[in-house]
């Protein structure tokens, strides 16, 4: 009974793990540390909301190899303005640097 018990256990987190990236409603398919820290309340992966798709930036951005990651985890942190039309993205100073790399390396991965 406990091996069966602990089958199903796994097999619900599978099908959590498989649901999340669908990305189907707000926060699924994010990385755990942009869920964390609210990506989605701007970005989706492939659709426009106030901010770029994340798929987009990857596309603009994965030619820079190693240098995307520290540019945008930079951005994510400090804001921006200009690159994406006119709303500005606001400052994340909350984010510690080592959370930006890693949303930032996760963005990018998006464009393989």
């Amino acid at each position: 009974m406990k091996c069966a018990r602990g089958l199903l256990l796994v097999a619900g987190l599978v099908t959590l793990h498989a649901g999340a990236a669908i990305g189907a409603t707000p926060g699924e398919g994010l990385s755990p540390t942009a869920a964390r820290q609210h990506c989605d309340e701007c970005h989706a992966i492939d659709e426009l909301r106030i901010g770029p798709p994340f798929r987009a930036v990857a596309s603009r951005y994965s030619l820079e190899g190693d240098a995307a990651v520290e540019r945008l985890a930079r951005k994510i942190i400090n804001g921006g303005a200009g690159n994406w039309g006119s709303v500005p993205m606001v400052g994340n100073e909350r984010v510690s640097l080592e959370d930006a790399r890693s949303i930032a390396r996760w963005i990018l991965s998006l464009a393989h």
